[in-house]
């Protein structure tokens, strides 16, 4: 399957747009979607999703003039752009560009943000979220990484004012969704310590992901979508998996 149909697969959208306790990736997609609904102003009239795959969140914006850019031989899309990012001198005039989960497959960050800029109208606004700590994933290629701070740095860097940063999955949450990663994996350890590991995942993986993650939404609530700029407690939000950044880009609004 061509990677434009795994992305745009009803199965793929469903999982990020309504996930379910027990979807592998739950707990940061639920949480990427609450971060989502909560920084991106939904009452934009002019939309443009700039390396939009299957568009998960695009009934977000019901009603709205939305447009969809990815790499060239997506299906419907309304601009095709190749490895550099470029979008055509048409696109332009945008209340809002949404970018989810894709600035660490961009090869040049900084023209796509620069790309960003100058499509957006002023005081039209832009949100990134991209991942913090995350396995290799190509699609087609996976180059970055981002601190909360250094998202922001960059995306100030081409012109823009930060509105709002986030963490999204963070602290005890976040070593949840990377030790569960783990939980399906073959596990070859030898000798007693391997043996005792295995048994405590075999434990682990009978509790069930739905009830782990029901235990998580509950036990784990204020470690979903955490301000990037508070001081308070730091530490306890400093592993994150995702990060978010909604800024504007100046001018009359």
């Amino acid at each position: 399957m061509e990677l434009s149909e795994i992305l745009a697969a009803d199965e793929y959208v469903r999982q990020r747009l309504r996930p379910r306790p027990g979807d592998p990736d739950y707990l940061c997609l639920i949480d990427l979607l609450d971060a989502v609904r909560a920084m991106a102003p939904l009452d934009a009239e002019r939309v443009l999703d700039f390396g939009c795959g299957g568009s998960p969140y695009r009934s977000l914006f019901r009603g709205k003039e939305y447009h969809r850019a990815d790499l060239a031989g997506g299906a419907d899309l309304d601009f095709e752009y190749g490895v550099d990012s470029r979008l055509p001198p048409n696109a332009q005039g945008y209340d809002f560009v949404l970018s989810s989960q894709v600035l660490e497959h961009v090869a040049d960050p900084a023209f796509y943000l620069a790309e960003c800029f100058r499509v957006l109208k002023p005081g039209g606004r832009l949100l990134v979220t991209t991942h913090g700590t995350f396995w290799d994933h190509a699609c087609p290629h996976d180059y970055w990484r981002w601190t909360a701070y250094g998202l922001r740095k960059a995306i100030e860097a081409q012109g823009f004012v930060t509105l709002q940063s986030r963490k999204i999955t963070t602290g005890a949450r976040a070593a949840l969704f990377l030790f569960e990663q783990r939980l399906d994996a073959p596990f070859e350890r030898a000798g007693l310590e391997g043996r005792a590991l295995a048994a405590l995942f075999s434990l682990i993986r009978r509790f069930g992901a739905e009830r782990r993650h029901r235990l998580a939404d509950t036990v784990l609530a204020e470690e979903r979508v955490v301000n990037a700029e508070g001081e308070g407690e730091a530490a306890r939000h400093a592993l994150y998996i995702g990060v978010g950044v909604l800024a504007q880009k100046p001018g009359a609004e």
